[in-house]
């Protein structure tokens, strides 16, 4: 069990992914799974774990650190067709909000969209139409926020930059690219929290309770 100091937000713990908490020792996590070093795939530091598993898909699990405490979570999958592509994009939207679609240095602002139609139909259309080029072309990449901060930042923002001006310190982010590389679909899943700072891991050590 995880227990989070008596300090500022100290009730609130920032749940990264599933059970893994921002700010996880990696030592911690080291003891409690069978993770292994995969700085030579990945970023120096980063430990990986096999077999994870989401929306019944097999993935790869990398935990990212910043001076031994997690700050990210990035899962890696095989994805055999466009159905399996659509099924883990449907599995992020159960506790996600999609406000960006990326593919290469095309974008899609879909807060921008929003505001300047309440037209459902014609947004659909928008996205859908981006969608089409951007897998002609073998890569995409979606932005997400999660649903409760959603709702509070696009009240208040008018496009995708905006989101992310003063977002309060546990909005979670989610990105999802997909890549077609040598005839096979590798989706990629980065969760984040965009305001972590060295600060806070100081001011809010999760500690082991024996």
């Amino acid at each position: 069990m995880l227990l989070i100091s008596t300090q500022s937000i100290s009730k609130s713990p920032i749940r990264l992914y599933k059970q893994y908490l921002i700010g996880t020792p990696k030592v911690y996590l080291q003891k409690s799974y069978p993770l292994k070093d995969c700085s030579a795939k990945y970023e120096k530091g980063t430990l990986c774990m096999q077999k994870h598993s989401l929306a019944g898909e097999e993935a790869e699990i990398a935990f990212r650190f910043l001076n031994d405490r997690l700050i990210s979570i990035v899962l890696i999958m095989p994805l055999a067709d466009i159905s399996k592509v659509k099924k883990i994009f449907y599995a992020l939207k159960t506790q996600f909000d999609l406000v960006l679609i990326e593919q290469g240095n095309n974008k899609l602002d879909i807060i921008k969209i929003s505001t300047n139609t309440f037209n459902k139909h014609k947004l659909a259309k928008i996205i859908a139409d981006f969608e089409n080029e951007a897998y002609q072309k073998h890569n995409i990449k979606y932005t997400f926020i999660s649903k409760k901060d959603f709702i509070i930042q696009s009240r208040k923002s008018r496009n995708f930059t905006d989101i992310f001006k003063n977002t309060p310190m546990q909005m979670r982010a989610a990105t999802y690219s997909i890549v077609w590389k040598n005839r096979q679909v590798i989706g990629t899943i980065s969760f984040i929290v965009p305001n972590i700072t060295q600060s806070y891991l100081d001011q809010n050590p999760i500690v082991e309770d024996f």
